[in-house]
């Protein structure tokens, strides 16, 4: 017989709620837009099945006052692992021991950002709307008075886990909120079996090179990772590919390191393939490096009339060369385009330099460099 896990998780950041306040109705939704665009992942009071572990997941809960007032204060997250209103264990921004966790981050939404009226609620007009929270890292909330005939909504970025289960049900609530009599609590039930679950995700800088590593608490024919790098946090290129273990319920550790990360910000996420060639994108991190290993040289240096320089081990991919004279007066500049990480170049001077000296400067990524240099 199926065993179902009830680890009431969202309990919507609970409040010490008054009696008369009353949560309705929820609605599980995507996090990939705002707090009024997020798909929605199925109708109003109806529970959804997850098979992802790295994605954020929100839930929308309205909560309705029909008494005489009710104070929203110290709001938190809890669980259960028995029946829903028997013990409830509280949720924060850290795992714990829970199945989910507060998301910390979204690139949707913002912690405490108020809500609008999105659901279909229990409570009809006349009820009045209040803005709510949308809560993504808070544990604990300002007091927030949710008058007579008032209605609210409260959602909620959370994640799993690596606590979480296959083939088990979650169930969710507002702490301290009355339920009516028959109240369908939010749930979601997780699939048979669950892709890998990637955790402790990190990249760090390790002098001139860059280092990935991360773990799986679980992992279901998992063929392999491809670590992939972005420039512009939009367009990746594969740069290294680690084999995965296949099906296993252990926890593994891998890493692996970007032997030529490029000076500025370094993006990097992990493709996890599966044996069948279907694959999941983890989260994104990024280390800024500052790569001083290049090596600048200008030759002939006195010279007659032209100005060359090589710049090798520079993986940038642009440098402004300016010259000026002794007076600091401007006398050339111009943008060179850098190929493969060496350039030997000559200034495109428009005229013949005098005789004297002059002072070449040379900037781009991580790179300002003033050489002296002498026209005989």
């Amino acid at each position: 017989m199926k065993k179902i896990l009830l680890l009431t998780a969202l309990l919507v950041t609970s409040y010490n709620l008054f009696a008369f306040t009353t949560q309705g109705v929820w609605r599980w939704r995507k996090d990939d837009g705002s707090e009024t665009t997020a798909t929605w992942r199925a109708d109003q009071n109806t529970p959804i099945t997850i098979s992802s572990t790295d994605s954020i997941i929100r839930l929308r809960i309205e909560l309705y006052n029909n008494g005489s007032g009710g104070t929203l204060d110290n709001a938190r997250f809890e669980d259960s692992s028995n029946e829903p209103g028997a013990f409830w264990d509280t949720l924060k921004l850290d795992a714990n021991s829970n199945a989910f966790q507060l998301a910390g981050t979204s690139p949707f939404v913002t912690d405490l950002e108020p809500t609008t009226h999105q659901l279909n609620g229990q409570a009809i007009p006349p009820y009045a709307f209040v803005a709510g929270k949308v809560i993504v890292a808070t544990d604990g909330l300002p007091a927030q008075t949710l008058a007579s005939a008032q209605t609210t909504e409260f959602e909620y970025a959370i994640k799993p886990t690596a606590n979480i289960k296959p083939n088990v049900t979650y169930y969710f609530r507002v702490d301290a909120a009355t339920y009516l009599i028959g109240y369908v609590f939010p749930s979601l039930t997780t699939s048979a079996t669950l892709p890998v679950s990637i955790t402790a995700f990190n990249v760090s800088a390790e002098k001139s090179r860059v280092m990935i590593s991360w773990t799986t608490s679980t992992e279901q024919n998992n063929s392999h990772f491809d670590i992939e790098r972005s420039l512009d946090g939009k367009n990746y290129a594969k740069i290294a590919t680690v084999q995965g273990n296949g099906t296993t319920s252990l926890s593994h550790s891998y890493q692996a390191y970007d032997e030529k990360p490029l000076n500025g910000i370094n993006y990097y996420h992990i493709k996890q393939y599966d044996a069948d060639g279907k694959y999941q994108v983890s989260d994104v991190k990024f280390v800024k490096m500052t790569l001083q290993n290049y090596v600048l040289n200008v030759f002939p240096n006195p010279a007659h009339s032209d100005v060359t320089f090589t710049l090798n081990n520079y993986n940038g991919t642009a440098v402004t060369a300016t010259l000026h004279n002794v007076s600091g007066k401007t006398v050339h500049e111009e943008l060179i385009q850098m190929n493969n990480g060496s350039h030997s170049y000559k200034l495109n001077l428009q005229s013949k330099l005098a005789p004297g000296v002059y002072f070449l400067q040379l900037k781009g990524d991580a790179l300002s460099e003033n050489i002296k240099v002498v026209i005989q």
